[in-house]
């Protein structure tokens, strides 16, 4: 098994943590329905340039899979990206058309144009103007209206997280594009050039999930990948320095060396475990919630030591404020009760500036949101105040305390 037939297996592993991310994630948005109808087709592509070049399946009905695959994918990936610049959902997906058309000409044996087999049982396919048709005609349709999107969403934005978001994402289509079109040279279909653009389009839209928050991912998912990585490369070692003892220095595989490798080999794992999980962990932390790391580790050291503070004017500004900070909160704010009636005044702001519009909220006895917190003793979701009608006349969110219409009820929250 050589190198070209390995790289499409490799582009199809490297899927695998993108899926395990998802499917950990619950409940699911439109944007994480889309992000699965991409990698699906994006999984099956690779997989299937992987049977094709290994030549253990079919190579006449593989080579009609491939395009079929390659199209969906790339229609899937407009339509995910599209949700980063359009919120409603589209009423007439018009982008299936091409797929719809590269199933018809596959189907009548106008793609691929031909298949050779070499002595050495490597097969070559020609796709044909056809297939190179469709793909450009793509590329400057859909294409170039999902790169002029992008990039008009990100001079308007004023989000650092979701500028960084948008350009993974042109950086993604960059590297498919370019990996795609290389194909098409007179020697790329010898080679797997396209699926290496697509391992390398997985490791960025990874890097982007994990580093940049591409889609949410819970706290469950980072303990696990903390436990995975710490005992899974802990046996790995376990195991490659017995394999290289039994290479290289003729140690033998045998019952009494089994006993010892696990004798052995438990106290190392756990020994390794104690001694880097406290870095990893921190490693892990920042990398999915960034400079709130610091922030949420300060929050939990003043929690334990919240005894020993001496003044309430200095319990509630260093709360709130590290309670802000480490939920990368714009404005926040802490409401305590009024004396000589039941209602509820703000007594500490975060940013603390004189000008801090969050300052002039209060809440009467009588306010829903004060009712609630009394009958369900438990925290008052944002999306419950526009699912519930008696917080609908919540005179608050629509005043000039926010500068436009909700800006924002987070604030209010935080």
């Amino acid at each position: 098994m050589n190198v070209n037939v390995l790289v499409p297996l490799i582009a199809t592993i490297a899927y695998i943590p993108l899926f395990v991310i998802l499917l950990s994630n619950r409940p699911w948005q439109r944007r994480h329905r889309l992000f699965l109808l991409f990698l699906i087709p994006a999984m099956l592509w690779s997989l299937s340039g992987f049977f094709l070049r290994s030549n253990l399946f079919a190579p006449h009905i593989l080579a009609k899979i491939i395009p079929i695959a390659t199209i969906w994918m790339l229609v899937q990936l407009h339509y995910f990206i599209s949700s980063f610049y359009r919120s409603e959902h589209t009423r007439i997906p018009l982008a299936y058309i091409f797929l719809i058309v590269t199933i018809v000409l596959t189907g009548l044996d106008f793609i691929p144009q031909s298949i050779e087999v070499t002595a050495t049982g490597t097969v070559i396919v020609h796709y044909g103007i056809w297939l190179i048709a469709i793909g450009l005609l793509f590329l400057f349709t859909l294409g170039v209206q999902n790169v002029y999107s992008l990039l008009q969403r990100y001079r308007i934005s004023s989000d650092a997280s979701e500028r960084n978001q948008i350009a993974y994402l042109l950086a993604a289509i960059g590297v498919l594009v370019v990996f795609l079109l290389g194909s098409f040279t007179p020697r790329g279909g010898e080679y797997p050039v396209p699926h290496i653009g697509n391992f390398v389009t997985a490791c960025v839209l990874t890097y982007a999930v994990v580093t940049h928050r591409l889609l949410d991912v819970r706290v469950i998912f980072r303990q696990a990948l903390i436990y995975v990585v710490l005992y899974g490369g802990s046996i790995g070692m376990v195991v490659l320095f017995f394999w290289l003892a039994q290479r290289f220095v003729g140690f033998e595989l045998n019952f009494a060396s089994l006993a010892l490798a696990i004798g052995f080999g438990i106290p190392a794992v756990l020994l390794f475990v104690h001694k880097v999980r406290g870095l990893w962990q921190k490693k892990v932390e920042e990398a999915f919630i960034g400079a709130r790391y610091s922030y949420r580790r300060q929050l939990t050291q003043f929690i334990t030591k919240i005894h020993d503070v001496p003044t309430l004017e200095q319990l509630g500004s260093e709360f709130i404020s590290l309670l802000a900070q480490s939920l990368d909160c714009r404005r926040a704010c802490l409401l305590l009760p009024e004396a000589g009636n039941e209602g509820f005044s703000v007594r500490f702001t975060y940013p603390p500036v004189e000008d801090n519009p969050m300052g002039e909220l209060k809440l009467r006895p009588d306010s829903p949101v004060v009712t609630w917190l009394e009958h369900e003793s438990t925290m008052l979701p944002e999306r419950n105040l526009d699912i519930f009608p008696e917080f609908q006349s919540i005179s608050f969110l629509n005043s000039n305390l926010y500068g436009r219409k909700r800006e924002k009820k987070s604030d209010w929250q935080g």
